[in-house]
């Protein structure tokens, strides 16, 4: 009788299920013994033990400890077990074609846009640079901000806060201030120095007063945090504004018929989670935000924030975006917005070119 000896039960099957004889010429009849043998290290023992005590179940297991042999007939013939390979995954291939471009601008479609742009150009012409600001920060918007202000401060109880729209559009007008003529410091703003005197500031508003509302100042309420798709928006703290200034930027229409989707990052040093860095550019730290803008005149239609991967775009909005990537997810998500996009023509770069969009 001769043995064959298996490291592994797997080994054994395959063995067996290559419908070999192991019985003996001589004993045709005979039985073949199958022998588990102890692990070659079986002295070694540890107090360790690999089981959940949590589980109570009895389960099998997967191999034996060592090694296992077969005492038959025919153990001894040299036998060539063929291990099953899994399928190679075939790539898709891309076949390129020249063919020579056609570009069938209609003059229907470029005279539509041309009506959109004039009448744009006449709801703002007579108004003064004030008069167009507050069409885009209206006084609903900032009627929101002024409750949910007053809101935070209560929340933290600080009762006595008070904030009037007339107060917060000079607290906004500060701002814009601040954005042209820059100082070391923002205490300097209501210094009486001669060098660094603004006295529009200080008959505008006290420091105090301005420390107090910057302190409170606030845009959605903490005690209702949206969940969409279950998951918390990450920038739900400034979702209001956002949403309202895209809406107001709509409210022309698209009156160009070239549009551009590009990045554009807004320059910040401070601490937070979805700050970007992006080297080689003229602004490196900052917010990067999707732009859709007019191809000639820059006008913005429509910007959101880069937030990582998205967890508040559901999946009938997402236009299978993430099927095909960020670059493809961008396109399709901003073109979306769009009642006629076929009446446009759409300008990106290579960031968010690839075959799988130019095939939709």
């Amino acid at each position: 009788m001769s043995i064959r000896k298996f490291s592994t039960l797997r080994e054994l099957e395959e063995y067996w299920d290559n419908d070999l004889d192991l019985t003996d010429d001589d004993d045709p009849g005979g039985t073949i013994d199958i022998v588990e043998l102890p692990p070659d290290r079986a002295d070694d023992v540890s107090d360790l033990e690999d089981i959940d005590d949590n589980i109570l179940e009895d389960t099998i297991p997967n191999d034996v400890p060592g090694s296992l042999e077969i005492h038959g007939g025919r153990c001894n013939e040299e036998v060539t077990v063929q291990r099953k390979k899994k399928p190679k995954k075939e790539k898709p291939i891309s076949r390129w074609k020249r063919e020579r471009a056609s570009f069938n601008i209609s003059s229907q479609e470029k005279k539509s846009a041309s009506n959109g742009r004039m009448t744009m150009i006449e709801r703002v012409k007579y108004k003064r640079p004030v008069e167009i600001f507050e069409m885009f920060f209206t006084d609903d918007l900032v009627n929101h901000i002024v409750q949910q202000s007053v809101s935070y401060a209560t929340q933290n109880n600080r009762h006595q806060f008070t904030l009037s729209s007339d107060c917060f559009k000079k607290f906004l007008g500060f701002l814009l201030l601040t954005g042209y003529h820059s100082l070391p410091q923002e205490q300097m703003y209501w210094s009486e120095e001669e060098d660094i005197d603004i006295g529009i500031v200080r008959k505008c508003m006290s420091k105090n007063r301005y420390i107090e509302i910057k302190r409170n100042l606030h845009f959605s309420d903490n005690t209702n945090i949206p969940l969409i798709n279950g998951n918390k928006d990450r920038l739900f703290k400034i979702r209001p504004i956002l949403d309202e200034l895209n809406k107001a930027f709509m409210q022309f229409g698209v009156f160009s018929y070239n549009i551009c989707i590009d990045e554009q990052m807004v320059r910040y040093y401070g601490h937070h989670f979805l700050k970007q860095f992006i080297r080689g550019k003229p602004i490196r730290f900052g917010f990067k935000q999707w732009a859709m803008c007019c191809g000639v005149t820059g006008y913005c239609y429509n910007a959101d924030i880069y937030e990582g991967k998205p967890s508040r775009i559901s999946e009938e909005d997402n236009l299978e975006g993430d099927t095909y990537g960020l670059g493809v997810s961008v396109i399709l998500n901003k073109i979306a917005t769009i009642d006629k996009p076929e009446e446009h023509c759409f300008y990106f770069d290579n960031f968010f070119t690839s075959f799988d969009l130019l095939k939709i």
